[in-house]
């Protein structure tokens, strides 16, 4: 019997502990609960509308937001235009987090929820500030906590800098990714229903030229070398879809990374409306680099107008399996040999 009761006190102990411990990592006793709708940012929803610039800081690296107009630029990709949707919900999102659970007051603590200095670890630190240069929030993001049931009760762990507190807020809100991952990466969207024709020269002067009498019909090889038998239609539409969707990998301006006048590959794609988009391709760092212009009269002019004001000022590292299809050879669309 004494044994039971000494294993029996050894058991609760041990869950007190336990308890203690939990508690200590992740709530503060000591700390009222937040009002009903406490916002974790009260200053920010009512600014919304005249915000200038926002920063997120982690570790030692720091993206730089700043809304010129109605655009919202990245200032350490040239002023190049943020993915509007994805800044448009950040902001919306830490207007709305609120203010749920207190939790740890303990430094050495604050790593569990991801809310420790920034400059020492994987916590995000978001400086907002609106048009006069007030600074309008500031705030410590840390881990995610997702609701696992599904009710719409996502969580984030936050802390006030310079607070010891740190709180468990309700709401959706992702900084993730680098600073790329902010950018608008759609280039172009030119669907490949819409190319006659493609003409590809590679950096040794060796050309190849695609075309194609109506938008159903299928591409042939222009001059096309005697007896070679080339790979089936598909293969040769392939390179009419280059500008299909096009997305960057990143972005420089111009005048960081100008293209040769000679030595490099080319692309030109020309509509059946008589757009044409120019493109000169640039290898670099294991990444290829593409200058585009386009050239439109008549009932393209204005959409050549619009391209060019949007791509000029700009070069782009594109996707592999683009650049792939913007360096297509002769010898690529021939059909091997047999046996």
């Amino acid at each position: 019997m004494q044994t039971r009761g000494f294993l029996i006190l050894v058991a609760v102990t041990a869950a007190v502990l336990l308890i203690a411990v939990f508690s200590a990592a992740t709530g503060d006793r000591g700390v009222s609960r937040a009002g009903p709708g406490e916002k974790a940012l009260p200053a920010l929803g009512p600014k919304l509308a005249d915000l200038a610039w926002f920063r997120l800081t982690r570790g030692q690296t720091h993206a730089d937001f700043a809304q010129v107009g109605a655009s919202w630029l990245v200032v350490e990709k040239g002023n190049y235009p943020a993915a509007a949707a994805k800044v448009r919900q950040t902001l919306l999102s830490l207007a709305d987090l609120t203010l749920v659970e207190p939790k740890t007051r303990r430094p050495e603590l604050y790593p569990r929820l991801g809310v420790e200095d920034p400059d020492d670890g994987k916590s995000t630190l978001v400086i907002v500030q609106d048009t006069s240069g007030a600074k309008v929030a500031e705030l410590i993001v840390g881990k995610r906590r997702q609701d696992r049931l599904g009710s719409g009760n996502d969580g984030v762990y936050v802390r006030r800098p310079g607070g010891a507190q740190s709180w468990l807020a309700r709401g959706s809100l992702d900084l993730s990714g680098d600073v790329t991952s902010w950018l608008d990466r759609r280039i172009l969207d030119i669907p490949s229903v819409r190319i006659a024709s493609v003409s590809l020269t590679g950096e040794d002067g060796a050309g190849l030229v695609l075309t194609r009498a109506a938008p159903d019909g299928e591409f042939g090889v222009q001059n096309p070398p005697l007896d070679v038998k080339f790979k089936p239609a598909a293969a040769l539409a392939e390179p009419a879809a280059a500008l299909e969707a096009l997305d960057l990998d990143d972005v420089r301006p111009a005048s960081e990374l100008p293209p040769p006048d000679s030595g490099v590959a080319t692309a030109s794609l020309k509509t059946f409306e008589g757009l044409v988009v120019n493109l000169k391709l640039v290898q670099r760092n294991k990444a290829t680099w593409v200058a585009i212009q386009a050239v439109g009269s008549g009932p393209t002019e204005a959409e050549a107008a619009k391209i060019n004001a949007k791509v000029a000022p700009w070069m782009f590292a594109v996707p592999e399996f683009k650049a792939k299809l913007l360096r297509t050879k002769l010898a690529d669309v021939i059909e091997s040999a047999k046996g």
